[in-house]
């Protein structure tokens, strides 16, 4: 583990990722107080949240083929670049700038993303050796939840020590540590040399576009992959309205508990990332991604429906664990699974499609609750994180088709 975080390449992208996270969450822990301090309503507030998914939606498929036309560097620097300029708009909102300004720079932020985050995973095989890519996934993953626990701490005091405006510089000037981070990163390969007239992008483009489509359509692996990741992520975020219900009318504590057990959660996915990287050579990803889930979902379903304070704390440390595991070897078998040139376009449209479903298991998780209850809904999300689990391991099993077939491009595209 330790080896790869010397490799300097690897290191530079890593440590990029993890200065921009934090800024993240630094703006995130604070954002809300602003938003709802300003309006006192809690629409304008989930307002954000769509601002920021939706670009995801629209983009993602279309972004994954820029990311395979264009430099993966080049993306992640100027990208980075554009999210700086984007959350130094917020600099006027304090100031009286209308609060309209808050969710076209949620829009432009997630619309850079789009194109830097499938840039990311597409960009990470070709720094890394083969037999450390769930090693570099973890450490990946490892990074965003250091970010979390430590922007979410940095965010509150900020806010409440030197103001917004403090929030905003932090956040801003992290995007430019990160893009001269990357910048030095030596990337092999990862782009084509295309001079086209206009018509001939526009059809070039329409192609690709087609291609990366149907390699997901006409690929059984593939096919497979997107079902179960859309089943994992529709009912992982049926849980996220239901959390905080849960812990006031079932389990009968306050905010303080709830916000302890997301830090619970979040320190235990760093333990988690730890141990994932230190024992790769003896997990395979699948088993990660599907026993993850299963394991995941079996705590779940104990948690909600006994609910118990000190049982809950216990399963809250599992399930950050569970959650990295999964996480880590699902993002492992993608990046297997597809060839590299491919490779943004198939993160893309599994971007586009998890924001899709982030969407839609948010929706459906908060009617839920209302129609049958809190914890029946709580069940029905558990038992869809617990199916994907079983899906991968049958779809996956030695004894089928491996994922590696998956790599295979369409007819066409050859």
């Amino acid at each position: 583990m330790l080896s790869l975080l010397r490799q300097r390449d690897f290191a530079l992208l890593w440590t990029g990722g993890l200065v921009s996270l934090a800024g993240d969450w630094v703006l995130y822990a604070s954002l809300p107080f602003v938003i709802y301090d300003r309006t006192g309503s809690t629409v304008a507030t989930a307002g954000v949240i769509i601002a920021e998914l939706g670009p995801g939606v629209v983009l993602g498929s279309v972004a994954g083929v820029f990311v395979d036309r264009w430099q993966r560097k080049r993306v992640l620097v100027y990208g980075s670049f554009v999210q700086a300029v984007a959350v130094a708009l917020l600099f006027f909102v304090p100031s009286g700038g209308g609060l309209w300004l808050v969710y076209v720079v949620a829009a432009a932020v997630a619309t850079a993303s789009a194109f830097t985050v499938p840039a990311e995973g597409a960009l990470l095989p070709a720094l890394v050796g083969a037999e450390e890519l769930l090693t570099a996934n973890a450490l990946t993953a490892l990074n965003s939840r250091l970010a979390r626990v430590c922007g979410l701490a940095a965010g509150g005091a900020l806010l409440g020590a030197l103001g917004f405006e403090a929030v905003v510089a932090v956040d801003a000037a992290s995007f430019v540590v990160a893009a001269l981070l990357i910048a030095g990163v030596e990337a092999p390969g990862g782009a084509r040399a295309v001079r086209e007239d206009a018509a001939s992008a526009l059809t070039g483009f329409l192609r690709e576009w087609g291609d990366g489509l149907r390699l997901v359509r006409r690929d059984r692996g593939l096919g497979v992959l997107f079902v179960v990741l859309g089943v994992m992520t529709f009912g992982g975020t049926m849980l996220d309205p239901l959390s905080a219900p849960w812990v006031r009318d079932v389990l009968h504590q306050g905010p303080a508990v709830f916000a302890w057990l997301m830090a619970v959660h979040g320190a235990a996915g760093i333990v988690g990332s730890l141990l994932v990287a230190r024992f790769q050579a003896r997990l395979a990803p699948r088993m990660l991604m599907g026993w993850g889930s299963i394991v995941a979902a079996a705590m779940l379903a104990v948690r909600f429906n006994v609910p118990v304070v000190a049982l809950t704390f216990t399963f809250a440390v599992a399930a950050g664990i569970t959650s990295v595991a999964s996480s880590v070897g699902a993002q492992t078998v993608v990046q297997q699974s597809v060839r590299d040139e491919y490779r943004g376009r198939v993160l893309g449209a599994l971007g586009a499609s998890g924001s899709l479903l982030s969407l839609a298991g948010a929706a459906v998780g908060g009617l839920l609750g209302e129609a049958i209850g809190i914890v029946p809904a709580l069940d029905v999300a558990t038992a869809l994180v617990g199916l994907s689990g079983v899906v991968v391991l049958r779809a996956f099993s030695p004894r089928r088709r491996t994922a590696g077939d998956a790599a295979r491009p369409p007819a066409r595209a050859r």
